[in-house]
């Protein structure tokens, strides 16, 4: 009655302070505060619960001989027969009891993202709160494992550097990875990262790539992102190469730590100019809807859960311990004043300053990293989608945007129960 496929594991903890041995259950997901999702067979009953910002991908299929297929990646479902417009994603901060009969589910939503970003508290007062859950969480994950190797993705932007601060505090023995494109100099971001690893006193690893090497992850980077949309390709390119490098220096796992996601809760991002063409483009939306639509947005592709989980290890975002009072900032945010609160003054005067930096670039002109070398080798939008779907054995372009649309996955078809939510 129940197949699954779920090598991604749970990442959480109870900001509450409370101590639960049952793990994630119909009772405790509310409560918890990270990533997971799990799938439980109890009784008859199938039940499926997925973290509320939807971090951890969960896929089912209904199959008519053996019930509930569920996995992490869509290609294992794939593998195990359920054609993609046969998978469905479990909600994100939802429980869903399965009916494989009926191909559908009851939804129970337990957190739901507000229609708009935006609060009457204090900026200053959602910062201190910011800051005590990221140590709080931090010190959960230590208690029980405070040998585990501990790496830090670290660009030498503000959103890592903040996490590497804590990192450092809590686990001593971490160590900061930073990519860079080519061999003949740093980029920017990775020169930034190698100033702000020595001002902490944290061992520091160049990851350098050639445009071989973006060539080489990019399967890897399309499968296990499980996305074709160019930013977020690129972005798991780069997670492909950091991964490769931490899993080879500890083939046995280790904790990650990465400043992702305050990006989407702030929306702070803009777009590249390329050739000419601009890429990366954002909804028309004002801000305190543009943070809720990105938010929502991360419950499709996983650029770096997936993409490390393939790798054998563990992504920690603690930013996303945190989703509440981030998108309660009141607009306008102003995000160096916040990342300064944070930083409690243990990052390099200028750390918090430096103008924004896409990943994918790693240096302010547009002219090396991923973008460039990957639109240079002809790998356009259309041919990512296009690998996408060869992966996934898409035969109909007007199958995949019927089951992505939006950017959301679609979801289990919804058994209407009296007083569900």
């Amino acid at each position: 009655m129940l197949e699954s496929h779920l090598p991604v594991g749970n990442v959480y903890w109870h900001p509450d302070g409370s101590v639960s041995s049952d793990g994630v259950t119909p009772h405790t997901a509310g409560g918890l505060a990270g990533r997971f999702a799990t799938v439980q067979h109890d009784g008859g009953r199938v039940t499926a619960i997925r973290d509320r910002l939807g971090l951890n991908k969960l896929y089912v299929g209904f199959h008519p001989d053996r019930g509930v297929i569920a996995a992490s990646y869509l290609r294992d479902l794939v593998e195990e027969g359920i054609a993609f417009t046969d998978a469905y994603a479990i909600p994100a901060g939802s429980v869903v009891t399965l009916d494989p009969e009926r191909r559908a589910g009851t939804v129970r939503h337990f957190a739901r993202l507000p229609a708009r970003a935006g609060s009457t508290h204090s900026s200053s007062s959602l910062a201190g709160k910011v800051s005590e859950l990221i140590n709080q969480g931090m010190s959960d994950l230590k208690a029980p494992q405070p040998s585990l190797p501990v790496a830090v993705c670290l660009s030498g932007g503000a959103d890592s550097s903040v996490v590497a601060a804590y990192t450092r505090q809590h686990f001593p023995h971490a160590v900061a990875y930073s990519y860079s494109f080519g061999s003949d100099r740093l980029s920017q971001d990775a020169a930034a990262a190698q100033q702000v690893a020595a001002h902490l006193d944290m061992p520091f690893r160049l990851v350098q790539a050639d445009q071989q090497d973006l060539l080489d992850t990019l399967s890897a980077a399309v499968l296990n992102g499980q996305d074709w949309r160019d930013f977020n390709v690129h972005a798991a390119i780069v997670n492909e190469l950091l991964a490769a490098a931490i899993a080879a220096d500890h083939p046995h796992g280790a904790l990650v730590f990465t400043g992702d996601l305050m990006n989407e809760f702030l929306a702070d991002y803009t777009p590249v100019t390329y050739a000419d063409t601009l890429y990366y483009r954002l909804p028309n939306l004002p801000p305190d809807r543009l943070r809720i639509h990105l938010t929502r947005g991360m419950q499709t592709g996983d650029r770096e859960v997936g993409v490390f989980a393939a790798h054998g290890l563990t992504v920690v975002q603690p930013y996303c311990w945190a989703a509440t009072e981030l998108l309660a900032l009141p607009e306008p945010v102003s995000k160096p004043q916040l990342m300064a609160q944070l930083a409690r003054h243990e990052l390099p005067s200028g750390t918090l300053r430096r103008p924004k930096v896409r990943a994918q670039i790693g240096d302010l002109a547009a002219d090396t990293g991923v973008l460039p070398q990957l639109l240079q080798a002809g790998i356009t939008q259309d041919y990512l989608q296009d690998r996408f779907r060869d992966a996934l054995g898409i035969s109909d372009l007007a199958d995949l945007h019927r089951t992505v649309r939006g950017g959301i996955h679609q979801p289990v078809p919804h058994i209407s129960t009296e007083g569900n939510s």
